[in-house]
């Protein structure tokens, strides 16, 4: 996300982007402290890429032209304007962190500090997990969009110097090029992935190329103008202006997170953001007269910082069950918010932008690396002591860092960047010999990867995982029909002799599970292939380890349920139907564990000073190894 115009200082400042930018940002916080009030206010992060790239290719675009342009000052003004309040940002967090936040979600800001000084805290996020399912307990969640940007800041200098003696038209049809290539990854990725298209920057770099290309549309409007060959009149750019209002207004209260994003929807507010950006640098409208209102130009101003801090912020509220919305707590948050924004603004980004402090790029590049190299060694520190969780008694340890212990990943960034659109991943592959090995499932198949790829290592054999978090049935949405069909016509061409399905069956009833899951076992057993069936652990929340933190911080013991309830529950009525498919087809193994976890009267959550669970419903590592033994027969010859 930019920081404040880059023409503040000149003469061709815009009062009204500061006025978007501060929609932007505003939309933005009320989505995260309540989509109710703002269902897509998270496109206000599409609208700072748009205005970033107008900015900064007009700043460049000028630079050029003034025969002033290097790319070791584009840099330093980058850093001199970008980092200084992010790093003040970042210490500060990571003290209230110390303080307040549990081993598991301290170890992951620890790694999202780390990637810190490289930008690549987007892929950090992108391995973690999705943008709107557990978010807020990820403090730095928020600074993917600033990784993004300075990811496209490597390359987009150099293009523009590369095109810089281009006239207009045949500079607008290779930028045209560049975005709509851009824009059709992006589409594509956000139906099969849509996790991956939200974080990269080649699914986002359109948007920013949208902006850049508004700033060349309005270099050649000033030029027109000049050479009084302008045909474009005030009605025209009051009717963009206009369309750009309504484009916006329905980007952030129609649009929802249930919506595939980026992609196609993206559209909207991107393109809303260029008409306004455009027209508003080419006429004296009355949408631009709007967005230059004292308030909005003065929250744009300090959009930046309040950016910064209004995340981390929310999320150490909710880490102390705070709730903003309530009255008194959402006035106080709005307060924070707004003074530390102000304060970093004035005594801090401006005097460093107007070189009062760090007046040499020595002293700038010292005082930066020496904060990165601190807070690179304390997120350090921070990961290889388990989330600092000698914070805690030897006792609460083994609880508290169960769920650290554990594996939650379903395919590794590096799987997802070579075969992105693929519906299954590589975890291990061994070509000298042809058992191929399959895990489908949703989460509850997830844990079992790190006991599988070792087994597999140890026996040569290669395994392989569904990327999307989906049972082996038909669902809506994620785990729909076409993605169903894509496994299966992926098993084909990989040629994969064995099957495991490992997953959590509720929310079914025994008929349709069983319909369902016959039609897959169907298509598998006409392949000949060997089919494992794994029948869920049992679950409940007296086997979460945080319960047992909770019940008893200074003595925590592991929960357990009774045997009756896990029969009852899920265990007999999966064993009756995977007996039926065993009976049915062939070379069908049924993989039962229970007799790890439990005995004739209750199901336990570890054993001795074993904690096996990570919540109420997965096993962590300690768990998964317990049963490794059971899964030895799939990778025998």
């Amino acid at each position: 996300m930019q920081t404040i115009a880059s023409q503040t200082s000149s003469n061709n400042y815009r009062a009204d982007v500061d006025g978007l930018r501060a929609i932007a940002v505003l939309s933005v916080i009320l989505f995260h402290l309540n989509p109710a009030w703002a269902s897509g206010g998270f496109v206000g992060v599409d609208l700072f890429f748009v205005i970033s790239g107008y900015l900064i290719t007009g700043q460049i675009r000028k630079d050029l032209s003034d025969g002033q342009f290097t790319v070791k000052n584009f840099y330093l003004r980058r850093i001199r304007r970008i980092v200084p309040p992010l790093v003040v940002m970042l210490i500060t967090a990571s003290c209230i962190a110390l303080l307040i936040l549990k081993p598991e979600d301290f170890r992951s800001f620890a790694y999202s500090l780390i990637v810190q000084p490289f930008s690549l805290q987007n892929l950090v996020f992108l391995a973690e997990g999705d943008y709107f399912r557990g978010a807020d307990t990820k403090v730095l969640l928020h600074t993917w969009s600033l990784a993004v940007e300075e990811q496209f800041y490597l390359f987009w200098p150099l293009l523009l110097v590369l095109l810089k003696r281009l006239p207009f038209r045949p500079l607008c049809g290779a930028l045209g090029i560049f975005i709509i290539a851009s824009f059709y990854l992006c589409a594509v990725l956000t139906l099969s992935s849509p996790k991956t298209a939200f974080f990269l920057i080649f699914t986002r770099a359109w948007e920013l190329g949208f902006g850049g290309l508004a700033a060349i549309w309005h270099e050649n409007q000033q030029s027109a103008n000049t050479n009084q060959q302008s045909t474009a009149s005030s009605w025209t750019y009051e009717t963009l202006g206009w369309f750009g209002i309504a484009g916006l207004g329905y980007a952030i209260f129609a649009i929802d997170s249930g919506i595939p994003f980026p992609g196609k929807t993206a559209l909207i507010p991107v393109f809303a953001a260029f008409l306004l950006v455009l027209s508003g640098g080419s006429a004296q409208t009355t949408v631009r007269k709007i967005l230059s209102l004292p308030i909005l130009v003065k929250i744009g101003l300090i959009s930046y910082p309040l950016y910064l801090w209004h995340w981390p912020l929310l999320v150490f509220m909710y880490h102390l069950h705070v709730k903003p919305t309530d009255a008194s707590h959402f006035v106080l948050f709005w307060m924070a918010t707004f003074v530390l924004a102000s304060a970093s603004y004035r005594w801090l980004e401006m005097p460093i932008r107007r070189k009062v402090w760090l007046t040499s790029p020595r002293s700038l590049l010292i005082g930066v690396a020496v904060s990165f190299a601190a807070l690179w060694s304390f997120g350090l520190h921070v990961i290889v002591t388990d989330g600092a969780a000698y914070r805690f008694s030897e006792k609460e340890r083994a609880f508290l860092v169960a769920r650290i212990k554990s594996y939650t990943k379903r395919c590794d960034i590096s799987a997802r960047f070579l075969d992105p659109t693929s519906p299954i991943c590589r975890h291990r592959e061994h070509s000298a010999d042809n058992r191929k090995i399959l895990l489908w499932g949703n989460s509850h198949a997830s844990m079992l990867i790190p006991m599988l790829k070792q087994l597999a290592e140890q026996n040569k054999a290669s395994l392989y995982v569904n990327v999307r978090n989906c049972r082996p049935l038909v669902e809506p949405n994620a785990c729909n029909a076409e993605v169903h069909a894509a496994i299966l016509k992926k098993i084909k061409e990989k040629a994969i002799n064995s099957v495991i399905f490992a997953s959590s069956w509720g929310g079914l009833d025994s008929l349709t599970l069983e319909q369902q899951f016959t039609q897959t076992i169907r298509t598998l057993a006409q392949q000949n292939l060997t089919i494992w069936l794994v029948v869920d652990i049992p679950v409940g929340t007296e086997l979460d380890p945080t319960t047992a933190i909770a019940k008893n911080p200074d003595d925590p013991r592991v929960g357990s349920v009774p045997m009756e309830i896990y029969n009852n529950g899920s265990r007999l009525k999966e064993l009756e139907i995977f007996k039926r498919l065993q009976t049915q087809f062939g070379n069908i193994h049924i993989i039962d564990t229970s007799s790890v976890f439990c005995d004739q009267v209750n199901c336990f959550g570890g054993k001795g000073n074993d904690v096996w669970y990570r919540d109420l419903g997965h096993l962590n590592n300690a768990g998964v190894q317990a049963v490794s033994s059971f899964f030895l027969p799939v990778f025998e010859p």
